[in-house]
């Protein structure tokens, strides 16, 4: 047993690459639907644990949560397909926008989107009538959705920027971990 596996420093890595045989295990027979793209799902990159498909994988996963529509996972899905990401960490990273985070999330992209394009944000009460706020969705789709792009691409961005910085971070950290162990050992 080595140094870093005992202090705990490779236990992300193996247990995210169990969960991939465990995955490929579980879904060796497909339903009908994914049955076209089985070719895509069995190749190696999609559920690889390396620092560009994990890296990857949080820039898409932050960049559909911040998307203010229904459908997440299979965007994320779709985009990880197409981007050779990680496809499982895609999936959980959207997970970043939940039921208790959604509703700040979208307001403050509302708010974001209001103050890029010079709107004056609409009131509203929760007693409103539904004329009322369909009066109210007209009036805000246009904030909402340029706020929450902008929104998800400087999230993805720094996701993207953080997690790659962390990933070599740790990576020089084992490595100068061996340099000390072989140090000793000699």
């Amino acid at each position: 047993c080595n140094g870093s596996t005992a202090s705990g420093y490779g236990m992300p890595r193996k247990f995210l690459r169990r969960l991939s045989v465990a995955y490929r295990e579980k879904h060796e027979q497909q339903p009908w639907y994914l049955r076209p793209f089985a070719s895509l799902l069995h190749h190696p990159v999609y559920l690889s644990i390396n620092r560009r498909s994990i890296t990857r994988a949080m820039a898409i996963g932050l960049f559909v949560a911040m998307l203010p529509m229904p459908g997440h996972t299979p965007l994320a899905l779709l985009l990880g397909l197409l981007l050779r990401a990680n496809l499982p960490v895609a999936l959980l990273v959207i997970w970043v926008a939940n039921p208790v985070t959604y509703a700040p999330i979208l307001y403050g992209e509302y708010l974001l989107g209001n103050y890029l394009l010079g709107v004056t944000p609409g009131e509203f009460s929760l007693g409103s009538s539904w004329a009322e706020l369909r009066t109210l969705m007209e009036k805000t789709w246009r904030p909402l959705w340029f706020g929450a792009i902008v929104s998800g691409l400087l999230l993805a961005v720094l996701g993207y920027g953080l997690s790659n910085a962390a990933w070599r971070a740790h990576t020089l950290r084992r490595y100068g971990r061996r340099i000390e162990e072989r140090k000793r050992h000699s």
